[in-house]
């Protein structure tokens, strides 16, 4: 009958759906020991959009003295903690180095936020004057004031010139040698340096990384309509982000004034 031949086109279309819908895994490092500015909610705020373009995720979590292989996952997240949490974590990630290293050279997607880059150097200081390891993934060192620093930061995207993003930075530490792959040019506030360079951040391959700690995402739409794009691909649909685009012009506003 024709209700049965539109149960059976109903049904098909269902499964074309389902076999069209990507899965996202989403592993997020030291979600205990480094997340001090709210900087979980980048993958809340990660995976809500996922869902809206009609895909699914998962976020599985691994702590300190648990096993890191980054195999099989599409997203790894890094936030910020204290100076002396990083210290903390530093031998542990180091043990993993090449395993993570081979992963974003083959094009995983990567967010680090806060004094977490300093993992990915080749080294770093601790307010107690101790070093200890990077992966050594990028050239740079990261050198403990034991100074707390504070800043704005409004910046051009290296992945889209007309797009502009805000960050809060909160530091005790700086980066020292050249930044080859910068995320952001900076259009007023600090760098990655000591003093104020032009450059912040890194975007290497998929690899993103910024000083800016928080819910970098949630400010920042065109920083998260990135990340969603090399994620999905063509499973990648435009969410509704009207209010935070607001938002963000309220604040890039704030700087205009300055």
């Amino acid at each position: 009958s024709s209700l049965w031949i539109f149960y059976f086109h109903y049904c098909r279309f269902i499964l074309q759906c389902a076999e069209k819908m990507k899965h996202i895994r989403i592993l997020h490092l030291y979600s205990n020991a480094l997340d001090l500015y709210g900087d979980y909610k980048n993958l809340t705020v990660l995976q809500r959009r996922i869902a809206e373009t009609g895909n699914t995720s998962d976020i599985t979590e691994i702590n300190l003295d648990e096993v890191i292989d980054p195999t099989g996952y599409d997203f790894v997240y890094i936030g910020h903690g204290k100076a002396r949490n990083l210290a903390a974590v530093a031998p542990h990630f180091a043990q993993y180095g090449e395993a993570i290293c081979s992963a974003i050279e083959n094009g995983q997607v990567w967010l680090v936020t806060g004094n977490a880059r300093e993992l990915f150097g080749q080294r770093f200081t601790t307010p107690t004057g101790e070093t200890m390891p990077g992966i050594g993934l990028f050239d740079y060192t990261g050198v403990e004031t034991n100074k707390v620093f504070v800043s704005d930061m409004l910046a051009q995207p290296a992945y889209d010139e007309n797009a502009r993003v805000y960050g809060f930075i909160n530091r005790t530490a700086y980066l020292v040698g050249e930044n080859r792959y910068p995320l952001f040019t900076v259009l007023s506030g600090c760098g990655d340096g000591e003093t104020p360079d032009g450059k912040e951040g890194t975007l290497y391959r998929n690899f993103f990384a910024t000083w800016a700690m928080g819910p970098m995402l949630a400010r920042n739409p065109s920083m998260l309509r990135e990340l969603l794009h090399r994620l999905l691909g063509e499973d990648y649909r435009e969410c509704d982000m009207r209010l935070e685009e607001k938002a963000l012009a309220l604040v890039t506003a704030e700087f205009d004034k300055k």
